[in-house]
């Protein structure tokens, strides 16, 4: 719960609702504290340097979207830790060409699937 600002006016934005009495019955002080970062870090309270994205990583995030638009549409999505990622070279293989994957879309989904795969 938020502490009462002593009827000071509250922060540009952050119009707050005024607490409400009903004779001698004081109704409870519902409004909620909203934490607000200093920086864009993504996290409250910590400032975290941003990570560098290696070619590997940006080609599995890339791959992440294709299969889950283009495996997904016409089956279920497989989990992809089910499977090796020679497993998973051998799937491609043959539902690349039937899902009409480019070659870097094949390449970038082998990267997703290869990054989650069982060891």
């Amino acid at each position: 719960m938020a502490p009462s600002n002593g009827g000071a006016a509250a922060p540009a934005g952050q119009n707050m609702p005024e607490a409400k009495n009903a004779g001698n019955v004081s109704e409870p002080d519902n409004r909620v504290a909203i934490l607000i970062p200093t920086e864009n870090t993504g996290t409250f309270g910590s400032k975290v340097a941003p990570q560098e994205t290696t070619p590997e990583a940006a080609a599995a995030i890339s791959g992440q979207g294709i299969f889950n638009a283009k495996c997904g549409k016409c089956h279920g999505l497989k989990v992809t830790s089910d499977y090796t990622a020679e497993r998973w070279a051998s799937i491609l293989s043959v539902m690349a060409p039937r899902a009409r994957l480019t070659d870097t879309e094949k390449e970038n989904v082998y990267a997703y699937v290869k990054a989650n795969a069982k060891k």
